[in-house]
């Protein structure tokens, strides 16, 4: 099974032709993000979504900063990243492939990360003033209750 690269910045929009899913990698250079993170989310996404299967070969780290217009040093860190969270495999002299852990490992690992990102964000907030009665009511209100 292959994957079309759909690649995709706010300059420019470049693809590469597979057989059988698409896998978007929207990068956005105005995003507090940055880019590895963006590449990072975007694969891990296609995996949890099954829009990436097991054992399959991603671009390699040349070709896709090439087509982000990118240096091959971030692909390269968004890369390294995804094999440390055991999300990807690297083989000598063939690539960067995937590794499809049990979903559930990912989608613990995501939720850990937005859990921490969001007591980052909370912690600020209290500390520039405002109340946990004030951010609980903004949860809520965010949940339609």
């Amino acid at each position: 099974m292959s994957v079309i690269y759909c690649v995709y910045t706010d300059i420019h929009s470049i693809s590469q032709t597979g057989d059988d899913n698409i896998i978007n990698i929207l990068l956005n250079p105005n995003s507090d993000k940055p880019m590895y993170e963006q590449i990072k989310e975007h694969i891990r996404n296609g995996v949890v979504k099954g829009e990436i299967a097991d054992n399959e070969l991603l671009p390699s780290v040349r070709l896709l900063a090439a087509q982000l217009n990118i240096s091959a040093i971030t692909v390269k860190r968004a890369y390294s990243d995804l094999e440390h969270e055991g999300i990807v495999y690297t083989a000598a002299g063939k690539g960067t492939f995937v590794r499809a852990p049990d979903k559930s490992i990912v989608m613990a690992q995501y939720k850990q990360r937005r859990l921490a990102e969001f007591s980052q964000y909370a912690d600020k907030m209290l500390s520039e003033g405002f109340t946990v009665s004030e951010l609980l009511n903004a949860i809520n209100q965010l949940k339609g209750t």
